[in-house]
């Protein structure tokens, strides 16, 4: 059962990542919590139109299945906000923990001070990440939807497994230097329940990470352990917070908005293992991290 409280006068269930447990108790008592915020929970929809014919993909084949690592990444990424962030993910299920991507820190040492990097190894900051988070960490195999930020692990909605999701994140900070996010995680369906939401203080997110890296398929603090497992594909990245009607016009056709045109950072629709090229011409071209890779996925 999870322990429960009120922060901020909000409902919150506190969770914990494995790796971070031991060492997160040695430093003190509530540096790192996991929050979960506006927990409740979508209800299923009939799955979106299989792929095309000719569409392509990445097949992760999950933690159990990876020696080292199975990852690969920008080291020179857009700025952490604003930014938007669309791609096509397939889960399937596995116990634990997944990674769709995370922005933060990889400085390649691959363990806890990857993560806690601020405040002389006591902090993280700078980071976000959205995917599915288990419902009984650390291994528990049923997950929701969540936003990783701030140490904590915000979910609404969900995961149904082996079906195709079009998703989404929109990253910006307000008039007020507080950072916004809003996960979208079965588009074109934008309604609350599918919907993860958080705003962070003004403080956060100002502190450039040692090595900072935009990374895909596998968390770079624990690597090997939260690989994503299904497929990945249809990657499209912008250097702006796209409007909604914008986000969802760039779904169906990339580049056809003004906005969208102006500021994709990184596209690539069909990946294979041995095509990860940028094909929106503005050369970020990322790079596999190791000798492990995802099989190729065709319909």
């Amino acid at each position: 059962m999870a322990e429960t409280k009120t922060i901020n006068g909000e409902r919150a269930v506190l969770t914990r990542r494995r790796f971070l447990v031991g060492a997160v108790a040695s430093l003190g008592a509530g540096m790192l919590g996991g929050a979960c915020h506006d927990a409740t929970q979508g209800s299923s929809t009939a799955p979106p139109a299989p792929p095309p014919a000719n569409a392509t993909g990445l097949d992760f084949p999950g933690s159990s299945e990876v020696k080292t690592t199975m990852r690969f990444r920008f080291l020179n990424p857009l700025p952490i906000y604003p930014a938007t962030y669309i791609w096509r993910a397939f889960p399937r299920r596995q116990s634990g923990y997944y990674t769709a991507f995370f922005w933060g820190n990889d400085d390649g040492k691959g363990n806890l001070s990857t993560f806690l990097w601020a405040d002389r190894g006591r902090a993280a900051d700078t980071y976000y990440g959205a995917h599915p988070y288990p419902d009984h960490p650390p291994s528990g195999n049923s997950h929701s939807w969540e936003i990783s930020i701030e140490q904590q692990d915000f979910v609404n909605g969900a995961v149904v497994y082996d079906r195709w999701y079009t998703q989404a994140l929109r990253v910006w900070s307000n008039m007020f230097g507080q950072k916004q996010h809003e996960f979208f995680w079965d588009l074109p369906r934008t309604d609350e329940p599918r919907v993860v939401t958080r705003t962070s203080a003004a403080s956060w997110g100002n502190r450039m990470p040692p090595v900072p890296t935009l990374t895909w398929g596998d968390a770079p603090w624990n690597p090997g352990k939260e690989v994503w497992n299904g497929m990945l594909r249809g990657i499209q990245i912008y250097s702006a917070s796209l409007s909604l009607a914008d986000l969802l016009r760039e779904v169906d056709a990339p580049l056809s908005t003004p906005a969208g045109a102006e500021s994709n950072w990184y596209l690539n629709i069909n990946p294979t293992p041995i095509d990860l090229a940028d094909r929106s011409g503005r050369g970020n071209h990322p790079r596999w991290v190791g000798a492990e890779r995802p099989g190729l996925w065709k319909p």
